[in-house]
């Protein structure tokens, strides 16, 4: 049955035509089937359904809420004729609703009058809230039309996402956020000129123009492409289906289903997680429980790509997540358990740098901050945009951490322990937060040891130790699957008798309704793109070293548990185990760094300064640091300085090795401690920001860049003070000023030990491990400068010296102040003569060494990639 309203937005008339079971949603987003382009319109503002009561308009958790009579409403029964402000109760857009007449308006086409108002027609149908109304009996069938040739087919996006447009691809077709291109694509995540579809004489060419955030073809970033009948093209939230002459537009947004089939991750033989099974359906909320270590957060990081599987397949709207992971990522919201924010900084602060690197390079700021703005008013938070991160309460805080992540409005949210350390109150705040979003539309995974509110889930999922499925279903059922009184009882049993409720689960009637006739539908889902084509079956995949191939038990269609050899499998358990036995994708098709590193590096080092700077206590200290050290070389005895020794005696002659000693090893400590905690320190940080397009380059030079720069400040400082009242070299050999020969090759040991500080820093698994590393790295830059004792002409340990930087940077001052002349015969090392040629090698090795360094650190940046096991 269908229903015609009459809709009026600012005196502009329209007619929207919705069945009964159908929604009219109404929003900024171009998605929405109402478009209203005003900045006090949130993305998706509001709906209007029909209900049993009659027709009602719902707010969707807007900033602006809905107004009738000047009165703010979540809900609004609506009448003929009434008058709705949408967004602002005084002069937001005013919306009057014309209800259909009491009697049932045909489904038959609606054909308008020549001056009738354009007619909004809604298809596929979305279901409105509460559950559809009985289906009304079918129409009569159209009369036949003539024969016609069938256009093109069109490929298919993913499942349930209506057709916005089609655009014809012939001659040059330009994509992207700006209004001057053909195929205009409102999305933030979006370049203004993105990408080009051109016709050429071999066939139509898709060519990524630049672009921040990449350009997807098939599920694989490319820079340039042929196309064919059925490619799927994705840019940001959208998608556009090629037909072979032309592209279909459809948004990628809203609720999206997630299937895991045998996932099992492993570390040698040890299974963390062993053969996991479920199907969840769009806009749920799934908890996930069991006893601590049984591999509860291994799994949300295998569902999410972080961690890639050992064995089995996650799928996201029936896309292999693996395959598809460099696309989908952008789809994928991951809050960790630690904060993924710097809490020296406030919250509209790291909102903003958040925004800043995951949008797109040309997104204006006024545009990102808009942006900014609107999730944190979505999440209550707007009232502490000012404060720092941590001085907010663990509520506050947990709330910040999913506002970082639905800036780019994905379609699932993952959470791992977003309660922990929560009062009840607040732990029932964030669960019905989380129960709010996924009613609006999204996917909810929850990880949680709390098990307060659990009746708020659609489903639960039980992990037993050993990381296998001891139930998975409706909250409702768990205690009576169980035979336990409550939660307790639960963790109890399977603490127990982990392999017993393996098995009893396996062989009950639940696993056969919640796991295998769901993803026994959602294998028969075709899946998007091309890859619903048929083609060669894949080779047949070699299980991982060390792990046996997964225990595959045959459900009949009572539930029972058939395991003899002569037991056929039910249908559901025979696709799962023909699905697994393909091969698995790996995931080579990783994020490629995006092609903005420039911008990447300006934000990440405004961050990192406004991080330090935030941080009153470590600024002194850095501040500190070079005084304190210039203090202590002033204990060397006597006042020559670095001045020529002449008519010294005895120990005065070895006072410029000792301060020089003092200078290198001091500069080398400075390097060293502000760099070696900073990687491991955020690696939390890293790996959420790598996963959503973050350049480990411009990460890390960044990182260096600052660090570099403010220790570089730091010694000199030091040196300065250091000679303050001392004598200076006599003359210099390079650079014209003494002083400034000097302190160029004790900057350069500092800098090489903060790159060497980050390599260490990117190897440590925790903080903790780093200060022991410190202080032996520190000691053996002082045996290796050559200043306490001859290295000259000592086998192994000579060669040894050269990988320090305290040893050049001590051979390029000894150089300059002709160091020589003062220890002979004590010392004759040919590194510090007083040459030109002999301090260019030695700062020549400097440069090399930072080199070198830089490219290990890199190297070991590499275990904190996502999806590495």
């Amino acid at each position: 049955m269908a229903h015609v309203l009459e809709l009026t937005l600012n005196g502009e008339p329209t007619r929207a035509l919705l069945q009964t079971d159908q929604v009219l949603r109404i929003g900024r987003d171009p998605s929405c089937q109402l478009v209203v382009s005003d900045r006090s319109v949130s993305r998706q503002h509001a709906e209007i359904a029909r209900t049993d009561g009659g027709w009602v308009i719902r707010d969707l958790g807007s900033r602006n809420g809905i107004h009738h009579a000047g009165e703010r409403s979540e809900t609004i029964r609506l009448t003929d004729g009434i008058e709705i402000r949408i967004g602002s109760a005084h002069d937001g857009p005013l919306l009057r609703i014309g209800l259909p007449a009491p009697a049932a308006v045909t489904t038959q086409p609606v054909q308008p009058a020549a001056d009738a108002p354009p007619t909004v027609t809604l298809s596929p149908a979305e279901p409105a809230q509460p559950a559809p109304q009985p289906a009304a009996p079918p129409a009569a069938a159209p009369p036949p039309q003539p024969a016609a040739p069938p256009p093109p087919p069109a490929p298919s996006p993913a499942a349930g996402r209506p057709e916005l447009a089609a655009f014809d691809a012939s001659g040059v077709t330009s994509i992207g956020r700006s209004s001057e291109n053909d195929v205009v694509l409102r999305d933030l995540l979006v370049s203004r000129r993105h990408a080009e579809v051109r016709q050429l004489p071999a066939g139509y060419q898709l060519t990524d123009l630049g672009s921040t955030n990449g350009t997807y073809h098939n599920g694989r970033r490319i820079d340039r492409v042929m196309l064919e009948p059925g490619d799927l093209v994705s840019i940001g939230h959208f998608q556009l289906a090629f037909d072979g002459e032309r592209l279909h537009e459809h948004l990628d947004a809203g609720p999206v289903s997630l299937s895991s089939e045998q996932v099992t991750v492993a570390i040698g033989k040890h299974r963390i997680v062993n053969d996991v099974s479920f199907a969840l359906e769009q806009g749920s909320l799934l908890g996930i429980i069991g006893p601590s270590g049984c591999g509860k957060s291994t799994l949300i990081r295998a569902l999410t790509g972080l961690q890639q599987a050992s064995a089995g397949r996650v799928r996201y709207d029936n896309r292999d997540l693996y395959a598809d992971y460099a696309e989908l990522r952008y789809r994928i919201g991951m809050v960790p358990q630690d904060d993924v924010l710097h809490r020296q900084l406030t919250v509209r602060r790291a909102l903003r740098f958040a925004a800043r690197l995951r949008f797109a390079d040309d997104v204006p700021r006024r545009e990102r901050s808009a942006r900014v703005e609107e999730v944190m008013d979505m999440l209550g938070i707007a009232g502490s945009a000012r404060q720092r991160i941590d001085r907010l309460s663990g509520g506050q805080r947990k709330r910040t951490s999913v506002a970082l992540e639905l800036l780019t409005e994905p379609s699932m949210l993952c959470l791992d322990e977003p309660t922990s350390g929560l009062d009840p109150a607040l732990d029932r705040e964030v669960m019905q937060q989380l129960r709010g979003m996924a009613d609006r539309g999204r996917t909810i995974l929850c990880v949680t040891h709390s098990v307060l509110h659990l009746s708020v889930c659609d489903r639960i999922l039980v992990m037993c130790p050993g990381g296998t499925t001891g139930y998975f279903g409706p909250p409702s059922e768990v205690l009576s699957f169980f035979e336990a009184d409550d939660y307790a009882d639960v963790f109890a049993k399977v603490t127990r008798e982990p392999e017993y409720w393996t098995r009893r689960y396996r062989e009950s009637d639940l696993y056969r309704r919640y796991i295998a006739e769901p993803i026994t539908a959602h294998m028969l889902q075709p899946s998007p793109g091309r890859s619903q084509q048929p083609g060669p079956a894949p080779a047949p995949e070699t299980a991982p070293a060390g792990i046996d191939p997964p225990t595959h038990l045959a459900v009949s269609a009572s539930g029972t548990n058939n395991t003899s050899d002569e037991s056929k499998p039910a249908p559901a358990a025979t696709r799962i185990a023909q699905a697994l036995s393909n091969a698995r994708p790996s995931m080579l098709n990783r994020a490629k760094d995006p092609v903005a590193p420039l911008r990447q590096f300006t934000t990440l080092s405004a961050r990192m300064f406004a991080v330090i700077t935030a941080d009153r206590g470590y600024a002194l200290f850095l501040l500190g640091l070079p005084m304190v050290l210039a203090l202590l070389s002033h204990t060397v005895p006597g006042d020559t300085g670095l001045g020529p020794a002449e008519g010294a005696t005895g120990d005065d002659r070895l006072e410029a090795m000792r301060i020089l000693v003092v200078l290198v090893v001091g500069a080398s400590f400075i390097g060293i401690s502000s760099a070696i905690r900073e990687i491991v320190n955020e690696s939390t940080i890293y790996q959420r920001e790598r996963a959503v397009g973050l350049s480990p380059g411009a990460y890390l030079a960044a990182k260096f860049a600052v660090l570099g720069l403010i220790n570089v400040c730091q010694v000199t400082i030091f040196v300065y003070l250091s000679l303050l009242g001392r004598g200076a070299p006599a003359e210099a050999l390079v650079m014209g000023s003494p002083m400034v020969e000097i302190i160029t090759p004790i900057a350069m040991v500092t800098t090489s030990c903060t790159m060497l500080g980050l390599c260490i820093s990117a190897l440590a698994r925790s903080v903790a491990q780093t200060t022991p590393v410190l202080v032996v790295v520190v000691m053996a830059m002082l045996v290796l400068s050559g200043g306490l004792f001859e290295l000259h002409g000592q086998a192994v340990l000579n060669q040894i010296s050269w990988t320090s930087p305290t040893r050049w940077g001590f051979a390029a001052g000894g150089s300059t102040v002709d160091l020589l002349s003062m220890v002979r015969p004590i010392f004759t090392d040919p590194l510090w003569t007083h040459s030109t040629g002999s301090w260019w090698r030695s700062i020549l090795l400097l440069v090399v060494q930072i080199a070198l360094l830089g490219a290990a650190a890199r190297l070991a940046m590499r275990r904190l990639e996502p999806g590495r096991r």
